[in-house]
């Protein structure tokens, strides 16, 4: 499946749900983010951005903005944004903590709660793992 289609993205989702470390994972975090890919072209014309909401240790509901404006109006408790090539990089094993640190993903919201979570990485790895994806 695309990255970041619609359906890449139920199939995460979904993946991330089946996911037993997903509920301490979230644990004692804010209940929605948004995730912000930054157009670098040629690969990745455009920006995109989704909006997720937690709810009981999972992710209950999300969505794929029309907009990345309509962040504002939503107000979500963490924003994540960066460039496609860097998204890239993280997809293919690159240390997401890392790239926060170091300012190629940015992070409104409580960094040092998302940085406390770091041994929950697996979480997300196993289902980017479990998730067919094609890269542009």
């Amino acid at each position: 499946m695309r990255f970041g289609s619609r359906d890449w993205i139920d199939a995460l989702v979904a993946a991330l749900n089946a996911q037993p470390g997903l509920a301490p994972a979230l644990r004692g975090l804010g209940e929605t983010a948004a995730l912000v890919v930054e157009a670098d072209p040629p690969a990745w014309p455009r920006t995109v951005a989704a909006w997720a909401e937690q709810r009981g240790g999972r992710i209950a509901r999300w969505r794929l903005l029309a907009d990345e404006d309509e962040i504002l109006e939503l107000e979500p408790d963490y924003v994540i944004r960066a460039t496609y090539g860097t998204v890239k990089a993280i997809l293919r094993g690159a240390d997401a903590v890392q790239a926060a640190l170091s300012g190629r993903v940015k992070v409104e919201g409580d960094l040092e709660a998302l940085i406390r979570r770091a041994q929950h990485r697996g979480v997300v790895d196993a289902a980017l793992a479990a998730v067919e994806t094609e890269l542009p």
